[in-house]
């Protein structure tokens, strides 16, 4: 069962996929989300890494639309998400498999390459995509930078990520690392 301080993160985060802002989320949610990072990383429509990404975030919807779509409109309310979102991290093979990997591909989307890492500036972009406005990320990156190396890297982001979802710690790092919740 989610706790207080989980469901008030994962309300930030059905708000960040909510493209629409309709309270909703269906495929179209995520058909922009894709089009957004695309057009951040200036990635053609046709790029192989633009349909490697619209083929990554199509399955995960699929996924998603099939566990949590509880009346079958093909939309998923916040209540069908909490309860996707139960069911995932209490199964640590549907944890990596739906959101670790999300994960690692947003994380390469906005990777800076041979540093294998994200620095504050992509970090804003990365918020940018979701709905989070740029006046966050001065005050959120140096919390998530904990080396204080101005990179933040892939096994760190991996660790912020599985904290934010899992924690009940009100103080850590990883809750504010998509801003307010």
């Amino acid at each position: 069962m989610l706790t207080e301080l989980q469901t008030r993160k994962l309300t930030k985060l059905f708000s960040m996929y909510d493209e629409c802002c309709n309270g909703y989320l269906c495929k179209k949610d995520f058909e922009k989300i894709v089009k957004k990072l695309a057009g951040i990383r200036n990635w053609g429509l046709r790029s192989p890494r633009y349909l490697a990404l619209m083929n990554q975030l199509d399955r995960d919807w699929k996924e998603l639309n099939k566990i949590a779509d509880t009346d079958h409109d093909q939309q998923v309310s916040i209540n069908e998400w909490l309860h996707y979102y139960d069911v995932v991290l209490s199964d640590p093979q549907k944890y990596e498999q739906q959101v670790k990997m999300v994960m690692e591909m947003t994380f390469d989307v906005f990777n800076l390459g041979e540093e294998d890492g994200l620095n504050q500036q992509n970090w804003g972009l990365l918020l940018s995509a979701y709905h989070v406005s740029p006046v966050y990320v001065p005050l959120i990156f140096p919390t998530l930078d904990t080396a204080k190396s101005g990179i933040i890297k892939r096994d760190q982001m991996l660790q912020l990520i599985r904290d934010f979802f899992y924690s009940d710690e009100p103080d850590i790092p990883a809750n504010s690392m998509f801003g307010p919740y």
